[in-house]
């Protein structure tokens, strides 16, 4: 091999270790934490923007931790477009150090979170019987503090229509700023979904006319933001993130039939045997629906389609 040669391999095999910011036929290399994410940039983003998601399908986001690829793919992307998700805290630091040139961008910004103190107790519902009727609450669940992101809010941000045209909007912003030159292209496609994602809200204010107040029981919360632009009741079966004890189940049971519960959602992620139990005892149906689904208009029209069909 000549000395020529050997030197336009050497060079070959460096590009292909050290890569670059940007992926195969130069489109821009992006992480975002979840699918739901991945589904919005991809609709802006197109064919000019390759887009990984870390919690892939099935995953947990709460209990995640990123594959040693993955750290490897991250320390060679542009950006990280964050939502919110509890794992990102201590993930985000180390990306930096990882990769000092990565940009971060905040997806959620400008999104109004459920708060903790807009969520409802199962305790103090059993207490407090008659307060808990006279007020009103869009969400309604238990959870652990640890277990979101933004002291103690609900993460799933997502899952309703007024919540992804901000998170779409905050994208369009990102995807600008890293690729001035694709800013018409980004522009455009954002356009086809916002007028998508307005459809869907006309379309969801319909479906839901006259049915405000319906509830609808959870294993694990995941469509509060839902719930809440709708005048809907998610009502959550878990105890502190974890599975009701028999001694809640009652509780659970007496306020599910109090409220005429009819349908129980269950994400893949978790285990049906406590769902199962409390819908057979409310008279409940169980309907498999994942919060986290890459699919996420045909998902989130699956499930407003079955909360409506199942309102009294």
């Amino acid at each position: 091999m000549t000395a020529k040669k050997i030197l336009v391999t050497l060079f070959v095999t460096l590009i292909a270790l050290t890569g670059s910011s940007a992926a195969a036929g130069g489109r821009l290399s992006v992480f975002v934490s979840i699918l739901p994410q991945k589904y919005f940039a991809e609709q802006i983003g197109g064919d000019r923007v390759t887009v990984s998601a870390l919690v892939e399908k099935g995953q947990d986001p709460h209990t995640f931790e990123p594959r040693p690829a993955q750290m490897a793919a991250l320390a060679e992307a542009a950006a990280y477009l964050s939502i919110g998700m509890p794992f990102e805290e201590a993930l985000l630091p180390k990306l930096l150090q990882l990769n000092p040139g990565l940009r971060l961008f905040e997806s959620d910004a400008g999104v109004e979170r459920i708060m903790p103190e807009e969520v409802h107790h199962h305790e103090d519902a059993a207490q407090s019987r008659e307060h808990h009727d006279e007020e009103e609450h869009d969400h309604e669940a238990i959870h652990d503090d640890h277990e979101h992101h933004h002291d103690g809010a609900d993460p799933h941000v997502w899952n309703a229509p007024r919540e992804a045209k901000i998170i779409a909007s905050n994208m369009l912003r990102t995807l600008t700023e890293l690729d001035p030159e694709g800013a018409d292209y980004y522009s455009a496609n954002f356009a086809a979904l916002s007028s998508r994602l307005d459809a869907m809200d006309d379309e969801f204010k319909t479906l839901f006319r006259g049915k405000e107040g319906t509830a609808f029981l959870v294993f694990h919360p995941g469509w509060g933001y839902l719930a809440r632009q709708y005048g809907l009741r998610e009502v959550a079966i878990e105890v502190d993130g974890k599975e009701p004890k028999a001694s809640d189940m009652a509780c659970i049971v007496s306020d599910a039939k109090e409220r005429g519960v009819r349908i129980l959602f269950i994400a893949p992620q978790f285990s049906r045997r406590s769902a199962e139990t409390v819908a057979r005892a409310v008279g409940a149906s169980v309907e498999v629906a994942d919060p986290l689904a890459e699919e996420w208009e045909a998902n989130l029209r699956r499930v407003a389609q079955a909360i409506a069909d199942a309102a009294r």
